[in-house]
């Protein structure tokens, strides 16, 4: 079966045409699995899911110059390598670096499947489930669906029983045919009418200071750094949110947008922001990849306090969120925005918060436990500079900064970390 691609998949379909050692695009995960694990059972899982969504068995091949999405039939088995580190004593640190293997491995988009699995064996009780997929078929919504679906799949195959899982309400397929609706006739002239206003004048690169100057060959290597927010302060942060009626989302993007504004003296930085993309109820199961990006401008340049920069950064939000079925490749097109060498077209900083509620105990697959695996590093990044904030618990925060390695220093993300967590006490304390 062939399909149509959605915008934002054709880009990442031509990125990868540009570059195909690319690896920026890949999502990985590892997930431990302690207990008695039953491999055929795992095997038969996975395939089942892969069965259940069109979006994991689906390649990219040209037609005629042109991307086409094609949809390999349902029965095939996806393959479950196994590799057995049991009995060495660095059995851990191999793990970290197979994982690490695999995520730098490029996909081949017309022919490779785009969703693969590896299993490592640390000891007989002890085991690594790595899924790695391209980005093009998967968003880390999508991901939550295959953990939550493979858990039913593998207690019921264990068990010898049918999960009896529901298809989903609607394929990748229907969400790219509504989207193709929703991008004809005025809508789509007013959106953009909106953002042409929005984005007037916005600066191709950003004001800020960096390490080295940039090259026009764009280099994806990049670092991590994990801060923890204090918990009084992530406490306080709640309390101010309330007090100002606007959600943590805005209050941390408020003090993001402050920084941002004090380092480059503008007030015109371009944010991206992520979206789900999934404005519609049956959407909410299907895998697939639906996030977009919204290029947020605020002006912030005057430094005002912390309330009445919260008001602007809340009102731009509300009213990018009005006109968010503009898919950001589409957007870059349509305005013509121009391409500098070595940069990303319009936004190269980023930001992110990120609900991670943490899981009461580890989730019961039968008769495993399984948690998250902290050992896959990804060391790539798609901007310049990019702030997750990871929100766990009422007192729990964690800010995650992804740079470039040939722009920035880890010194200097160490300082752009300790400003921001200044900021945000100066906040909670206000």
């Amino acid at each position: 079966m062939t399909g149509r691609l959605s915008p934002t998949q054709q880009r990442l379909w031509f990125l990868q045409l540009l570059d195909p050692q690319a690896t920026e695009y890949n999502v990985c995960v590892g997930y431990e699995l302690d207990g008695r694990l039953d491999v055929a059972a795992l095997r038969r899982s996975l395939s089942a899911v892969t069965d259940r969504h069109d979006a994991l068995r689906t390649t990219f091949p040209a037609e005629r110059g042109r991307p086409a999405a094609r949809i390999r039939p349902r029965g095939e088995p996806l393959p479950l390598p196994l590799t057995d580190l049991s009995g060495l004593p660095d059995a851990g640190a191999r793990a970290a670096d197979l994982a690490a293997e695999r995520v730098a491995r490029p996909f081949d988009l017309a022919r490779d499947p785009l969703f693969r699995a590896d299993l490592i064996r640390l000891d007989p009780a002890r085991h690594i489930l790595l899924l790695n997929l391209h980005h093009i078929v998967a968003d880390m919504w999508s991901v939550q669906i295959i953990f939550a679906e493979l858990g039913t799949m593998y207690d019921a195959a264990a068990r010898g029983r049918e999960a009896g899982l529901p298809l989903p309400a609607a394929r990748y397929a229907d969400y790219t045919a509504w989207q193709r609706d929703q991008l004809s006739g005025g809508r789509l002239d007013q959106a953009l009418a909106y953002w042409r206003e929005r984005l007037k004048d916005a600066p191709a690169v950003p004001d800020l200071p960096t390490d080295r100057p940039r090259s026009p060959e764009r280099s994806p290597a990049g670092e991590e750094l994990l801060t923890p927010v204090p918990a009084q302060v992530a406490k306080s942060l709640r309390r101010v949110a309330g007090e100002l009626r606007c959600t943590m989302f805005v209050l941390t993007l408020t003090a993001f947008l402050l920084m941002l504004a004090r380092r480059s003296r503008t007030g015109g930085t371009v944010v991206a922001v992520p979206v789900a993309g999934r404005a519609k109820p049956e959407f909410q199961d299907t895998v697939g990849f639906f996030v977009n990006t919204l290029p947020l401008r605020v002006d912030l340049s005057d430094d005002p306090e912390p309330g009445r920069a919260v008001e602007r950064v809340r009102t731009a939000v509300l009213e990018a969120l009005e006109h968010d079925m503009v898919p950001f490749d589409l957007l870059v097109d349509r305005l013509g925005v121009p391409r500098t060498p070595g940069c990303n077209p319009l936004v190269q900083v980023g930001f992110q918060l990120l609900p991670t509620p943490r899981r009461a105990g580890r989730v019961r697959w039968h008769d495993l436990e399984v948690g998250d695996w902290q050992g896959v590093s990804e060391r790539v990044t798609r901007l310049d500079l990019e702030l997750h904030l990871l929100d766990s618990a009422p007192e729990v925060i964690e800010t995650l900064w992804c740079y470039r390695t040939d722009l920035f220093d880890a010194a200097t993300a160490e300082r752009l970390s300790a400003d921001y967590q200044a900021l945000l006490a100066e906040i909670g304390n206000g």
